[in-house]
This record gives structure tokens, C-alpha cells and sequence, in this order.
């Protein structure tokens, strides 16, 4: 394929609008988070005309959910070219003021509430994590936290939280504090439980929690007054019978609960338990307003949808499309899902993509998704979408360690990272070659799953032609020591407090290993996955005559907020890719 052509393919799916539906705000106008005009930004849509209009000017990184019908919308801005340094903003959507909150200095922030008189978020420096407050033109960091953990909702007088917060790294915990006698709680209906994503419904805490089926998340509602716990029950059956393994969202809209269950990668929408009629896909954003559910949709061939779904006619109607051009269209085949079984037996579901213009079998890509807690679901994927169109069959693995399968599962990799998680994208990688799908097999990811790809590549580097490494992990003990308080407890958790394994587990160790070429891409001002180490990586990769190319690229950091810095990762890759493919490179 040639240069133009490939920059041609690029640009255009990279421009595709991606839309989240966020809340209702004055006037019953949708609140979205797009990268609709270049950049990661507030737009409101009226779900009448269709008519919508940008409410923010530069690129924004968290946005808070306002109350029903807010004027104001509250979000974070980094002002820190990329390195996740923070400042607190709110716009009024009727004047289109936008200022700062209330001076501070600049933190890393997880986790955002805002209840329209006071907002709460989790802040982050290099010796805390902790709880702040900010209402205009004050501040007040009024807890720190025992541990990794995150805001969820602040209504009146109580924050709500969740996170590894009582010493236990498979754990997690729900936090409770009162702004007024700052008290700090902490509750799990049972020792070693996993509880999750807490709201606030009046007198009651609502949350998704294992602790009484390991298999699933279940909602179950704390009444805060009596500390009484017991199961959040529906009118309609529909939710019962679709058993969800996790929840995207839940919340309750006047006198109304909305909730998105999920299991294997794909999500449906209930209200009061009774089922909305929706597209097939990934619901990631609804809200419900005067008898509709507005949600924002898509699929992995399918880019965004915002739906209007009403709740009386039983039917939804399309208020809001990005549209593939039809060169982009053309391009995809089949979209498959499926389990396969590890080397030890355990049972790992994995999404597959193919290309028309692949073939069967054909050139194939083992992308690795980051977290490592995310999953690759049946929803819009820009490099899954970019390697499709540009001739490579996708095969996707959610290995253990991955949300959407419950957390039994996703714990599974806690205290093991490049153990048992690796031994997931071998089998992958020989089940793409077993099912006719690949003649040829590379590997590529970005952030754990750029980890993940060094570390395939010095282990099993005779399963792949060459690799990508993006935003990567070269040296857990070098990153731990660069990084903030936040991912150092990130850290901890992941290896289960075994420190010792940091050292075994760092591909900058296993350089000998390394026999395939490798494109290592790293923004410049990555906090998460700090450059140094990868500038140690290449070093030794030079010392030792390995073959790789790499792009450092400036002024970014680890979150992707404009479509320039999208086209600065996924360029490079993948014109490596198709030199791999044309002209394989010779193995160092």
C-alpha cells in the first residue's frame, strides 16, 4: 500500500466522530463527549432538530455527569502538555463562560462528582492520594486515602467511593465520608469481596459487588441510616433474565432506575428491570428524560450512533451518526467472538475481525488491549478499524486480567503479570494459525498491552513476524520509581505486593530474547509509563544489534485527546506493519 494511501486511510478513520452521551442539561439538550473537530471536547445536542454546537474550545480530559437539567457542566483540563496535571473548569452552557473553579495547583485527577453545589474528586500528587472538595473559589483536600481509589458520587452531605483501600490487593472496598464531621468509612458486605462503582439514592448507597456470587457483579443497596444491606430489586423481569455479569451504569432518574448490564463484550438497557429496545453493540453512555433513554451506541464495525429510545413506542430512532466512508466500509468482513482455551485450561474469550482484503487466511494482528483491567468489546475501536482497512485480519484476546467476565477472572493476573496472562496470548496467537484465519502473525498494543507485546516478543518471539509497542512498559522497577503515588499503588496491587517479581518481569531483561524487529512509539510526556525506561530499552537494544525503529513523540502524554497525536501513534505503526508485511525485516 502506498504512503498517500495509507495517510488517505488514516485520516479518514481517525476523523470518524466518536460520541458518549454524558447527561441531560437546561433545556432537555444532550450533554456529549466527542472528538467530533479534532479534539476530545464538550458538545450539546438537541434531540429534537439534530442541530448541535461545541461547548468547549480546547481538549478536555474528565467530565462529571451535571444533575438533571444543570446550566453548568463541571471537567478537568491538563494544562501540562500531556502529563495528566489537572485544573478544575466549569462552563455555563447558556453563556458559554468558561472559568476556573478555583485556583489550585495542578494534580493528576481520578474520579470527578459534582452534585451542583460542591464537587468531589480523588487528586493524586507524588506522596498522597486523596479526597478534595472544591466548590467556587474553594478548595480543601479533606481525606487521604489508605490506598488506590476513586470518587464516584457526591450528593449533599456524603462522597461515595470504591478502591483497594484495606490492605488487600484482590480486594475492593466501598468509602464513605461525611463532608461535615469528615468522617471516613469504610464498608464490604464481606472480607475479600470485590465492590465496585457506588451512587447515592437518597438514604441508600447502590453498588455492584461479588461478594454473594463470585461469577458476577450484583446490585445490592446499603441503607445508610440502618447500615442494612440487601438486593436492588426491578419491576421487570427482563434484567433477571439477561443476568448481566457487570454494569456500565446505574442510576436512578426520577423515581426511575436505568441500568446497562454487560457480558461478552456486549451490553443491553433496562429501565425499572424491563428491557429497551436498543442496536446490537456497546451501550458506554444513557441517560433517561421525559419518557426516552438517550444513548450513545457502537459496535466494532460500526462507528458512534446517539439513539433517542422511547420508552412507550417500544422503538428507538437515530438522532445523531458518524458514518464509515465506503472505501472504509468495504474493507470489513466478518466480526466473530469466541472462547478459547489457555495452556491451563482456563477459558479466554477473545473478539476476531476480518478483512476482505486480507483474506482467509492473511496477514493477522494480535492487538493486546492497556489496562491491563479493560476489555476489548463488540464497540467502535479506532486501531482495530485502521488495521482492518489497511489489510490486516484483527484478532483481539480479552486475556485473564480483563473486565467484562467477572472478577474472579479479572483478579486472575493480580500477583502474575506476564505469567499467566502471556500464556493467554500464546494460545491466541496459536488458535489464530488453527482456525485458518492466519498465514502470518504480528503483535501490537499500547500502554500494558505495549508491555505485553515486548514481553510476547521476548518470550515467544518464533509465533511473530515483528511488533508494536506503544506508550509501553520496559522496567517495572524503574517505572515504580518514577511514577506518582497513584501508580506505585497501581503497581503494587498488579504484582500483589511481590516486588520481587518487578525485576523478573521487565522485558529490559530479556533484550537477549528479543529476535524480531519491534516499532516502539512513546509520547514524550507519558506520567503513566514514563519514557526514561524505554530510552534505557533502546539502549540496550542497540548495545546488543537488535532491529527495531522508534518514534518519540513530543508534547503528548499517555491519553490520546486530539486526532493529531492519534495520527502521531497509529502512523508509524502502520507503515511498519506493511514494510513487515511487504518486505519482512531481518531479525537482529
Amino acid at each position: 500500500m502506498s504512503l498517500s494511501r495509507t495517510i488517505k486511510i488514516l485520516e479518514e478513520i481517525v476523523n470518524i466522530p466518536i460520541y458518549h452521551v454524558v447527561g441531560i442539561v437546561y433545556g432537555g439538550k444532550i450533554l456529549l463527549y466527542s472528538n467530533e473537530g479534532g479534539f476530545s471536547s464538550l458538545w450539546i445536542l438537541d434531540p429534537t432538530s439534530g442541530e448541535r454546537s461545541r461547548l468547549t474550545r480546547e481538549p478536555v480530559m474528565w467530565v462529571a455527569e451535571p444533575p438533571l437539567g444543570s446550566r453548568r457542566v463541571v471537567y478537568t483540563k491538563d494544562i501540562s502538555r500531556g502529563r495528566e496535571l489537572q485544573i478544575l473548569y466549569s462552563i455555563d452552557i447558556i453563556s458559554s463562560v468558561e472559568e476556573p473553579i478555583v485556583s489550585m495547583d495542578p494534580l493528576r485527577i481520578f474520579g470527578l462528582a459534582d452534585d451542583g453545589s460542591t464537587i468531589a474528586f480523588t487528586g493524586v500528587t507524588s506522596e498522597d492520594i486523596a479526597i478534595y472538595i472544591a466548590r467556587k473559589g474553594y478548595l480543601e483536600k479533606i481525606v487521604k486515602l489508605p490506598g488506590f481509589g476513586f470518587v464516584n458520587d457526591i450528593r449533599d452531605n456524603l462522597i461515595v467511593g470504591y478502591g483497594s483501600l484495606a490492605g488487600n490487593p484482590l480486594s475492593m472496598e466501598i468509602f464513605i465520608v461525611d463532608i461535615l464531621t469528615r468522617e471516613f468509612k469504610l464498608y464490604t458486605p464481606k472480607p475479600g469481596s470485590i465492590n465496585k462503582t457506588p451512587i447515592i439514592a437518597g438514604d441508600w448507597i447502590i453498588f455492584e459487588t461479588n461478594a454473594f456470587n463470585s461469577k458476577v457483579n450484583e446490585l445490592y443497596a446499603l441503607n445508610t441510616k440502618t447500615m442494612t444491606l440487601s438486593p436492588l430489586t426491578f419491576k421487570y423481569r427482563d434484567y433477571y433474565t439477561y443476568r448481566p455479569v457487570e454494569h456500565i451504569k446505574f442510576k436512578l432518574y426520577n423515581g426511575n432506575w436505568l441500568v446497562i448490564g454487560k457480558r461478552e463484550g456486549r451490553s443491553k438497557v433496562f429501565l425499572d428491570g424491563k428491557l429497551v429496545k436498543t442496536p446490537d453493540g456497546m451501550a458506554l453512555g444513557a441517560v433517561y428524560y421525559n419518557g426516552n433513554v438517550y444513548l450513545s451506541y457502537s459496535s466494532l464495525n460500526k462507528p458512534s450512533i446517539v439513539i433517542e429510545a422511547s420508552i412507550e413506542k417500544e422503538d428507538y430512532r437515530v438522532i445523531l451518526e458518524s458514518k464509515l466512508p465506503s472505501d472504509i466500509a468495504e474493507s470489513f468482513s466478518r466480526v466473530g467472538f469466541t472462547y478459547i482455551s489457555s495452556t491451563d485450561g482456563v477459558q479466554i474469550p477473545l473478539y476476531y475481525v476480518e478483512s476482505k482484503l486480507a483474506g482467509r487466511p492473511g496477514p493477522t494482528v494480535i492487538y493486546i488491549h492497556g489496562g491491563p483491567w479493560f476489555e476489548i468489546s463488540d464497540s467502535w475501536n479506532t486501531v482495530i478499524a485502521a488495521l482492518i482497512a489497511s489489510g490486516f485480519n484483527v484478532i483481539a484476546p480479552n486475556f485473564r486480567g480483563s473486565t467484562g467476565y467477572g472478577e474472579t477472572f479479572r483478579i486472575l493476573d493480580i500477583g502474575d503479570p506476564g505469567g499467566g496472562d502471556l500464556e493467554d496470548i500464546v494460545a491466541a496467537s496459536k488458535w489464530v494459525h488453527e482456525s485458518g484465519l492466519a498465514d502470518r502473525l504480528y503483535v501490537m498494543g499500547y500502554s500494558y498491552g505495549g508491555y505485553m507485546t515486548l514481553w510476547a516478543l521476548a518470550n515467544k518471539p518464533e509465533l511473530y513476524e515483528c511488533g508494536v509497542a506503544g506508550a509501553s512498559v520496559a522496567d517495572w522497577e524503574e517505572m515504580y520509581s518514577l511514577s506518582d503515588a497513584v501508580f506505585r499503588a497501581f503497581i503494587e496491587i498488579l504484582f500483589n505486593k511481590n516486588m520481587e517479581l518487578l525485576k523478573e518481569r521487565s522485558p529490559i531483561n530479556k533484550v537477549d530474547n528479543i529476535t524480531k524487529p519491534v516499532c516502539i512509539i512513546h509520547p514524550q510526556n507519558d506520567t503513566r509509563t514514563p519514557l526514561k525506561p524505554i530510552l534505557n530499552l533502546m539502549s540496550r537494544m542497540l548495545e546488543k544489534g537488535k532491529t527495531f525503529e522508534a518514534h518519540i513523540i513530543p508534547d503528548m502524554g499517555h491519553v490520546i485527546t486530539t486526532i493529531d497525536d492519534a495520527i502521531k501513534i497509529l502512523l508509524p505503526a502502520l507503515l511498519f506493519l506493511e514494510r513487515c508485511l511487504l518486505k519482512p525485516y531481518k531479525t537482529g
